[in-house]
């Protein structure tokens, strides 16, 4: 199975901080990839560097066989790279719906002049999308709030909005930090299920959590812990590993 995305060699320091220590590892395609580590082991900084916020001190991040290191966070995004945030990113003043039309911006062929001119080719997009938003607002359980301002949805409904918007755009790879956050147990269950029907649809996920039950759906896990992966492997095989017990279990 071929690598979506390699992590090589990755290193970042703040001024004397070093946070990231040659950290490699790689997802494989059509899988959930999984990322564990305690408070401080430097998984929101390695996220950041993968999706473009930050560039790392050292090291290289390969997607498909292409370096991206130095490429924008929208040229990461055109290129099939799409990330999720600890807290919901939302366009508050759209409706559910809207916003999962908004997600379907990537697709589109026609451009800003022939958007302006008001082109056959645009209403047939924009139909394209309204029917795609409809269809994953059944998919996502959220076709009850379709109509309904993103913004004053409950935290569990934003999350499932965010990671709806970012599905409909048809990432090759999806990035999703602490996506279980502010869900009640019944949600939890459902985003296990969407991220089963992802990967069923093609789509990579590199997964970052502290929820355990969540963590099951992963076919590999790393551990980070100050800076370094400390192991890989399925849960039973991490549970069972001292270093990982001592260092994220604390036992």
């Amino acid at each position: 199975m071929s690598a979506v995305l390699e992590v090589r060699q990755i290193s970042h320091h703040f001024g004397g901080l070093h946070v990231l220590r040659g950290v490699n590892f790689s997802v494989a395609e059509g899988s959930v990839t999984g990322l564990i580590g305690p408070n401080g082991a430097g998984k929101s900084t390695l996220f950041n560097i993968i999706s473009g916020f930050l560039r790392p001190t050292e090291g290289e991040i390969i997607d498909s066989g292409e370096t991206i290191t130095r490429l924008t966070i929208q040229q990461r995004s055109y290129a099939g790279l799409i990330r999720t945030f600890q807290t919901p990113q939302v366009f508050g003043q759209l409706t559910v719906r809207e916003n999962l039309i908004a997600g379907c911006y990537k697709q589109g062929r026609t451009g800003v002049i022939k958007s302006l001119l008001k082109f056959p080719a645009v209403r047939l997009e924009l139909a394209e999308a309204a029917r795609l938003a409809d269809q994953t607002c059944i998919e996502f359980g959220l076709e009850a709030v379709s109509d309904q301002l993103a913004g004053r949805l409950p935290a569990g409904q934003r999350r499932l909005v965010e990671l709806a918007r970012a599905a409909i755009s048809k990432p090759r790879l999806l990035c999703l930090d602490e996506p279980s956050s502010g869900l009640s147990s019944e949600e939890v269950a459902q985003l296990m299920r969407i991220l089963h029907q992802l990967t069923k649809a093609g789509i990579t996920i590199l997964l970052v959590s502290h929820d355990m039950d969540l963590m099951e759906i992963s076919s590999v896990i790393y551990v980070l812990c100050f800076g370094e992966i400390i192991a890989s492997g399925s849960m039973s095989e991490l549970q069972a590993d001292p270093q990982v017990r001592e260092a994220y279990l604390g036992v």
